[in-house]
């Protein structure tokens, strides 16, 4: 998109000057928040004999960092709000990447079943903090997309918004300001994605994120918060 092609230009260099200040507010901001443990990193859950199959992939929200246990998780609270209907294979790591989906799916390949009908990409707010070019996140899209289509024979693909990285409580003002419109960009990548590839669902989440969304970082969701995303997405799956 040539609009955030010039965003993204004008970004770079309202960033140059600043970089080393923002370089030591996350050096110190990983030295106070420390390290959630990931509870859902790989999760099958098997539904009704002959049912669908669901993937979800993706950043730490796949991997379940910030919930109190495996039961409060994205995944297994979207298995349990599906009435156990669809099978639930999960694969989630922290830190992801957008052009690290292909080589997550690989690694857990043998664990994953053919076909995969249905999937969920949880991605974005790692690609946020690394400032990727919006271009290369598209082009990662796009190609995990054609991925999951023709070898998977996936028939939906949903990707839900953005985490809203600009509103994390731990985050200073300043971060959450570039976080904002970095984000603003990638969503807008997904959202043209979208109104070209028919299997693709662009899911918009609720700007409403009160305190208790978040955990005890400030950073991922509570048990509260992967519950209310697992339902915005149980209408996505079933229309």
């Amino acid at each position: 998109m040539i609009v955030n092609r010039i965003l993204y230009f004008f970004e770079l260099i309202l960033l140059i000057p600043i970089f080393p200040i923002l370089y030591l507010f996350g050096k110190k901001l990983r030295q106070k928040i420390g390290r959630l443990p990931a509870h859902s990193e790989f999760l099958s859950l098997q539904g009704k004999q002959n049912q669908a199959n669901l993937l979800i992939i993706g950043e730490s929200t796949a991997a379940g960092v910030g919930a109190s246990k495996q039961e409060s998780t994205y995944a297994h609270q979207l298995y349990q709000l599906l009435g156990k209907e669809l099978s639930v294979y999960n694969l989630g790591k922290n830190g992801q990447q957008a052009n690290k989906l292909k080589r997550l799916l690989a690694h857990g390949k043998q664990e994953i079943p053919f076909p995969i009908e249905k999937a969920i990409l949880l991605i974005g707010a790692n690609d946020c903090f690394k400032f990727t070019p919006p271009s290369k996140f598209r082009r990662e899209l796009k190609g995990f997309i054609q991925l999951l289509s023709q070898t998977y024979r996936t028939k939906k693909i949903i990707i839900p918004s953005v985490p809203p990285v600009h509103l994390f409580p731990a985050l200073p003002a300043i971060i959450r300001f570039f976080l904002f419109w970095h984000r603003k960009m990638l969503t807008m990548e997904i959202q043209d994605l979208a109104k070209e590839n028919d299997i693709l669902v662009y899911l918009p989440l609720k700007d409403n994120f009160p305190k208790e969304f978040f955990a005890a970082d400030g950073i991922h969701p509570s048990d509260l918060g992967y519950q209310k995303l697992a339902e915005e997405a149980l209408g996505s799956i079933h229309s």
